[in-house]
Parts: structure tokens; sequence; C-alpha cells
């Protein structure tokens, strides 16, 4: 796979085409050279017990780094890309009662879209699905949303393996220059991957199991954002309680971590609020921050790097009050070069 640092340059490439056309007098060149490294990276200025969001900042207000060194932003921008959105439902058990709600709200969800987002819809368990690929025929995404929602599976949750499997559609976004983003639709379990579990609640998912490294590694190469709006239900909690550390090891807690290494958004949802949880989720998301620049010092390819982003001092001087009310950005821990 690419590494997000020649990915984004070829975006950034296109999006500064797209912000700057040519005049009619002066075309625009058939080709497009790129030289230089570049990274994108997506924020959300978020205060943590209120849900507010800040979206008037400029770049000036953020102090970047990576491995500890200062970076000059150079690209900033605020949902002026288009997304490109996979709706990932979770066909376990568990989830069963909850599964007709989260579809209904992401049908309301279609809505909130803007013309130019497009959307895939993935079902998962021990294995992924696709029901359909990237669109933006709304219908087409509504009668894929429609179908999941009343697919179900007796299998386990095999999130490494579903995670990187979704990654790899993220990667296959229609839209060039789009903010790739994963919505899972789940009670937030999963399982221990492993011989016994691949035997009794894994038969049917692939003969190769991808480890929680490699599905970790795929996603921050890819610069998607993984998001989860999680629904406990009932069956839910007794499974939990009744697994323990035993057969199918059921967990909790698994999709939280790939969130906070994107710095996207969790929401816990019940049943009559899903469509509003959602669209919250969904504004969430649209509410980030772009931002880019050409690293300072030329790493080796495979190499972690690791991002630190804050406001800066300058900003929080101007702002006392921020500083107090507990504002903090959420953005991706670093990337793979």
């Amino acid at each position: 796979m690419q590494s997000a640092s020649l990915l984004t340059v070829l975006l950034l490439a296109q999006i500064g085409w797209a912000q700057s056309p040519a005049s009619p007098s002066q075309p625009a060149p058939a080709t497009i050279h790129v030289d230089t490294q570049f990274v994108l990276l997506d924020a959300l200025v978020e205060n943590k017990k209120t849900g507010r969001t800040l979206d008037t900042l400029s770049a000036n207000d953020f102090q970047l780094s990576e491995d500890g060194v200062p970076q000059t932003i150079s690209y900033f921008s605020r949902d002026q890309l288009p997304l490109s959105v996979v709706l990932l439902f979770d066909m376990t058990e568990t989830v069963h009662a909850a599964l007709e709600p989260l579809a209904q709200a992401a049908l309301e969800i279609l809505g909130h879209l803007k013309r130019e987002d497009e959307v895939a819809v993935m079902i998962f368990s021990s294995r992924t699905e696709l029901l359909q690929g990237f669109t933006t025929n709304r219908p087409l995404a509504a009668d894929a949303i429609k179908t999941a929602s009343w697919m179900a599976d007796v299998e386990g949750t095999f999130l490494d393996e579903d995670m990187f499997e979704a990654v790899d559609l993220a990667m296959k976004a229609r839209a060039p220059a789009s903010r790739r983003v994963l919505v899972w639709l789940t009670d937030g379990t999963a399982n221990d991957q492993n011989g016994f579990t691949q035997a009794s609640i894994g038969q049917h998912s692939a003969a190769h199991l991808h480890s929680q490294r490699e599905a970790m590694i795929s996603l921050l190469q890819s610069g998607a954002v993984v998001s989860a709006l999680i629904d406990r239900t009932a069956e839910t909690s007794r499974v939990i309680m009744a697994s323990g550390m035993g057969a199918g090891g059921t967990r909790v807690g698994d999709i939280d971590e790939y969130a906070k290494a994107t710095g996207g958004p969790v929401l816990s949802t019940g049943t009559k609020e899903a469509a509003e949880r959602l669209a919250l989720l969904i504004d969430q998301i649209r509410a980030r921050y772009t931002l880019g620049y050409k690293p300072t010092r030329i790493q080796l390819q495979g190499k972690f790097c690791k991002l630190s982003l804050q406001l800066s001092p300058e900003f929080l001087r101007e702002h006392p009050e921020l500083r107090k009310s507990g504002f903090v950005v959420l953005t991706k821990s670093g990337y793979y070069r």
C-alpha cells in the first residue's frame, strides 16, 4: 500500500488546481508534476464536556509538530473537500435489536450529505461484505442500507480483519481529493482472533486474518478517519457478562482505539435517539479542519512519524477562557512514511 505522504501530495495537487482554475487565456497544463512529499491531516477542536466545537479557527491558531520538530502549515480548509463515507453495519447477534433503528438513522443521514459526497455500504462480522461501492446516487445507497437492516450473521466480530478490509475499501474512493471516513454502526464488541474462534465463530472468515498491528498500520497509511455510533443492547450486556475471557473472548473498546488513533468521534446512542446521534456524528466529521504541510526532514520509508497538533500559545493567550473550558484538538496520532 502506498504511504500517506505520497497519496496526500497527489490529493493536494488536485486540490490546488480545483481552487485556482486557469484563466480562459491560460489553459491548465495537461499534466501535474509532483516532486515533494506532503502530508494532510484532519482535526476537530472540541470541548470534551459539552461537545461544542470551534469552527472559526485559522491556520495561525494551530501549532503542529512531527516527531517534536515544528512544521509550517501551508494548506488549510474546513468543509471544502468532499466526504467518502463507508457505512459499516454490524451483523452479529448482539446488535440485531438495534440494527433497524441504526439503518433508519443512516437513511436519514443521506439527506445531510452534500451532492458531491459519496457513500459505500458494507456489513461486517467475522468477515466483511460490500453491499454498495462508492456512489453519489442516493437511491442506490438507500437500497443497500435497507438490505443491511434485515441481514444477520451468527458468527463473531473479528474487528482487526474487518478494519483492514474496510480501509482497503476506503482507498478505492472515487473522489480523488476526498476525506475518507469509516462510520461503524455497532455495539462496540469484538472477539479474539485465533484458531479456536476462527473454527467456532468464524467459519466464513478469511483464511488469513490480519492482526491489530497490521490493521492499524494500514489505517494510518490510508489517512482515513474512524468514527463509530455505539448502541449497546441488552443482549450485548448479557454476552459480555457471560463471556468474561472464555470462549469467544468478547471485548469492548477495540473500536475506540482505532478511532483514537485517527482522532475520530465515537458516540453512544439508544434506539430512540439513533438518528439524532448519527446526525451529530456526521456534523462533527464535517466540522473537522484539513491541514497540510511539507515535512522539514526526510524520513526513512516505513517509519512511523508522530504528530502533535495543539492550539497555538498565541491563540490561547488571546482567548484564556478556552484554556479553562477544556477544548482539545482531536487528530491522528501519526502516519507511516
